[in-house]
């Protein structure tokens, strides 16, 4: 009855305007003209919570005085107990109703009764993209893809015309692509490092025939490269080590300057007996007066310094020209991949082919080590990497 006659009076109560300043609860509720039927029926629960406090406490501290003067009066004990008994009876009531509407619904304490929302079209979720490189014919990566989850020998019947592209991740199975677009079908000449953080790799200059696609191995743990001074991975001619923890997060991107064949890539250049290199091949620095070498350094694998790359598991070498006029993302004016995607020998060149390479009117000055995950030819990932004589 209660509830039924507070909704009839809430909705009298909105016919008219209220002629009356009703006062506020003690928790901040009032009623005003514009006041919905949830917050009367708030204001209302309140306001009787509040009155019904202020009764029992008024009921008890009667009963105070009453019992105060029982042994003057002894009928006034009788009536301390009545008024004691009913005020918890009636603190028993208050707290069970109370506690059953909160249990119905702990939103009713507070009449949180929702209107209705108008119906709003509900925007269809998008479809999710399939992962892979994704390469475009116009800038800003519009228009219909080409769309590759790995290496492509052609882009487009060699007609050049990638003018943008980005990569979807796999979210699913944590799968990275990473690529490489190349001048060349054999994938060398200039190429461009398609960067797989950025939305949409915009206004690529025109010039790609071929795409280098791997997926990046972001915790390799065992392997690495060894680059050799002499061919076919002849160790007594000088080495440098390089382990698959060093090329993680990609930080491995080197000057062939600063790098020497050292068994301490971190130690001095000029301390022989760290160097891989046997004393007499060292570079010389300073000759005596009869033209003798009386000091000598550990020589860089600059201008060619480099006879052959042994890659021991799942990594992708890139010799790099970097040139004043090149972009820090490129294109980059020359790359040299090994191996490249047709290699069916992954352990690396036993030669590098430099004469080749200088026909290009350059010669690399960085090295770049990619870790990748090679599912393209599982069985050659089990052949011997090369053994360091002493």
């Amino acid at each position: 009855m209660f509830f039924g006659f507070a909704f009839l009076t809430a909705t009298n109560v909105f016919a008219i305007e209220l002629n009356l300043d009703y006062p506020s609860t003690p928790m901040g509720s009032t009623v005003t003209s514009q006041s919905t039927v949830p917050q009367y029926l708030k204001y209302i629960f309140e306001m009787g919570m509040f009155l019904g406090g202020i009764a029992l406490i008024f009921s008890l501290t009667l009963a105070g005085v009453y019992y105060f003067l029982s042994p003057a009066l002894p009928s006034m004990r009788a009536k301390a107990k009545d008024h004691i008994s009913g005020s918890l009876s009636g603190f028993l009531i208050l707290l069970l109703v109370y506690l059953i509407i909160t249990t119905i619904n702990p939103d009713l304490s507070f009449f949180r009764l929702h209107q209705l929302q108008p119906n709003v079209p509900v925007s269809p979720t998008p479809t999710p993209q399939t992962p892979g490189v994704y390469f475009y014919k116009t800038s800003g990566c519009s228009g219909d893809p080409l769309i590759k989850t790995s290496s492509i020998y052609d882009l487009e019947d060699k007609k050049r015309n990638t003018r943008s592209a980005k990569i979807i991740q796999d979210s699913v199975s944590s799968n990275s692509y990473i690529s490489i677009l190349f001048e060349s079908s054999k994938f060398t000449g200039k190429c461009f490092y398609i960067n797989p953080n950025l939305k949409c790799n915009s206004n690529i200059e025109p010039f790609a025939s071929s795409a280098s696609i791997y997926m990046y191995n972001f915790y390799p743990s065992s392997g690495g490269v060894i680059f050799f001074r002499e061919p076919f991975y002849n160790a007594k001619g000088g080495y440098l080590q390089v382990s698959g923890a060093e090329t993680q997060n990609n930080k491995y991107v080197k000057a062939l300057a600063d790098l020497t064949y050292m068994k301490n890539p971190n130690g001095n250049r000029f301390d022989p007996d760290n160097c891989t290199v046997p004393k007499e091949k060292m570079d010389c620095v300073a000759w005596d007066d009869t033209g003798l070498c009386k000091k000598r350094k550990c020589p860089s694998l600059s201008e060619g310094n480099i006879g052959s790359i042994g890659i021991n598991g799942n990594y992708v070498v890139l010799l790099v020209y970097f040139g004043p006029d090149d972009k820090p993302a490129g294109p980059w004016s020359l790359c040299q991949s090994f191996p490249t995607p047709d290699d069916r020998i992954r352990m690396g060149p036993n030669k590098v082919k430099w004469e080749d390479i200088s026909n290009q009117n350059r010669i690399p000055n960085y090295a770049i080590i990619l870790p990748v995950i090679d599912n393209t030819n599982p069985e050659v990932n089990s052949i011997e990497s090369p053994k360091l004589n002493p």
